[in-house]
């Protein structure tokens, strides 16, 4: 991760869908952003060590998962909750090498687990980074998988997942993992401890992951997979992390619109704002109010949040006709826009310079 990369860039356009969202030609943009961490950790911490402490012995019963088909639990005698809390950590700790905020990231796994006394509250946090040199602990307390498998025609949500996930709709089978994991953290020089809950539901079909289904160890790889996902997925409240989201953005059989949305489809931004920003003042108001509601999505690429907010209250009611429509779209932006502006402030604390 490029520790400079900050207000000015916080958003990068990575492609435009084709789909239509709403009744008044909006499409989606996929966009990248860069989203804080939950903490905001000092630039004297370093070192970062990764322990599977498993502190309410979780990961030493066996496994087991709930056939919907048949109604009865299933036991798989090739998975071990041990090795899937390793590969937890384990992803957890590649995943903090990878992003180099860190100096140092040390996977202990449970290697030195006689360390630590089986009740939380006798740990001495102060003396245990002082014994071992490191700058931040991060425990794996609770590690917990709760697995269901059914054909699609027979799970009751069924139909709730493939209207939230389309891409399983076609699938003979379904698989959904419930996660509940807790961790602890510690950092050098701070006397509080803090314990995070990750709780997470995970869904799997045969046609989007064909290669895990179909036997014993198909169903291990998948819940591998599931356990290094969460594992990733923690990272990301330890350090600011690049994630994918949808922005929404107006379309219109407008020459100069035409013009200005093909310009942004080659990622030519700023040529594309000055055709928008022409177009804000349009005799035609429903085009104006387009023009100036895509303005906002530039602005906010451009990472200018306030200029963003702006232009979207000038498009709220620039349409000719009450639109109800247009007014929640903008709304919704500006709530986006608000939350993205706290965002920004708690990432500016935690942008390391390399």
């Amino acid at each position: 991760m490029n520790g400079r990369l900050i207000c000015i860039l916080l958003v990068a356009i990575l492609g435009f869908a084709s789909s239509c969202v709403t009744t008044y030609n909006m499409s989606a943009v996929q966009v990248e952003i860069l989203k804080p961490a939950l903490f905001v950790i000092p630039e004297n911490i370093d070192t970062i060590a990764i322990f599977k402490r498993d502190l309410y012995r979780s990961d030493t019963i066996t496994f087991r998962y709930f056939d919907v088909d048949n109604k009865k639990t299933q036991t798989n005698k090739f998975v071990r909750y041990s090795d899937l809390s390793n590969k937890c950590v384990d992803a957890l700790a590649d995943f903090l090498n990878t992003e180099g905020y860190f100096q140092r990231v040390i996977n202990y796994k449970d290697s030195i687990n006689y360390l630590f006394s089986g009740s939380d509250s006798l740990i001495n946090y102060p003396e245990l980074h002082k014994k071992l040199g490191v700058d931040a602990f991060v425990f794996l307390d609770f590690f917990q998988l709760k697995d269901y498998l059914t054909n699609s025609t027979g799970y009751y949500s069924y139909n709730d997942i493939t209207e939230q996930f389309p891409e399983f709709r076609n699938s003979t089978k379904l698989e959904s993992v419930g996660a509940n994991l807790l961790w602890t953290v510690s950092f050098k020089g701070d006397t509080s401890v803090y314990l995070v809950k990750q709780p997470d539901d995970l869904y799997y079909g045969n046609i989007v992951y064909p290669e895990l289904f179909g036997n014993d160890l198909n169903h291990r790889l998948l819940l591998k997979n599931a356990s290094e996902y969460l594992g990733k997925s923690f990272g990301g409240k330890i350090v600011p992390t690049w994630l994918k989201v949808e922005r929404s953005y107006y379309r219109s059989r407008n020459v100069n619109m035409l013009a200005a949305e093909k310009l942004c489809l080659n990622g030519e931004y700023l040529k594309a704002a000055e055709i928008y920003k022409r177009e804000t003042n349009n005799k035609n108001r429903n085009i104006a109010a387009k023009a100036r509601y895509n303005m906002a999505l530039l602005c906010e690429m451009e990472g200018k949040p306030d200029a963003a907010i702006d232009w979207l209250v000038l498009s709220y009611s620039a349409y000719k006709q009450n639109n109800e429509e247009h007014k929640f779209n903008c709304q919704q932006y500006i709530y986006i826009i608000a939350l993205r502006k706290k965002e920004i402030e708690r990432l500016e604390k935690q942008i390391r310079e390399k």
